[in-house]
């Protein structure tokens, strides 16, 4: 029982740093991932021009397509950092090695869920509209999901 409110504190303690952290370099990782988008919009034949005057935002037939506040909504790899920190037999180089993996999948799904949006609102694409859907729940499950993949073999091992 112990173990389990030790992991819960270093999870709170983490999660509340990595958030003030996140605060300013959020902003960076919205570039990236407008960047990035733009390329995915550009070879899925959306032809969307990329304006990063202060908040980054799309044009697109003339409507505005923004992105406000959203380096506070991909706010999810801070859990996600957090568990991976605060699961204890984790050693540090793997710790970086998963914390990497774990990153990069959430970045992938941040773009999909992005760019899912164009085709669902500018060609009513119901595909799309189920992406949009499953990546708005799964936002709060993945971190949790990916952390047990991830490190499973540690938190079963600390389990026992």
């Amino acid at each position: 029982m112990k173990n389990k409110i030790t992991f819960l504190v270093k999870f709170l303690i983490l999660t509340i740093i990595l958030f003030i952290i996140w605060i300013p370099f959020g902003k960076i990782y919205l570039l990236l991932l407008a960047w990035v988008s733009n390329y995915v919009l550009w070879f899925m034949g959306f032809d969307a021009e990329l304006v990063t005057n202060g908040t980054p935002y799309f044009l697109y037939r003339g409507i505005n397509v923004g992105m406000e506040n959203a380096h506070l909504s991909n706010y999810n790899i801070i859990p996600l950092l957090a568990l991976i920190f605060a699961t204890s037999g984790v050693v540090f180089e793997r710790r970086i090695k998963v914390a990497m993996i774990g990153i990069c999948i959430l970045f992938c799904m941040h773009v999909i869920d992005f760019v899912s949006h164009f085709p669902m609102y500018f060609h009513g694409s119901e595909i799309a509209g189920v992406l949009v859907i499953f990546m708005s729940v799964g936002k709060l499950a993945v971190p949790f999901v990916l952390w047990f993949i991830l490190v499973h073999k540690e938190i079963l091992e600390s389990m026992q």
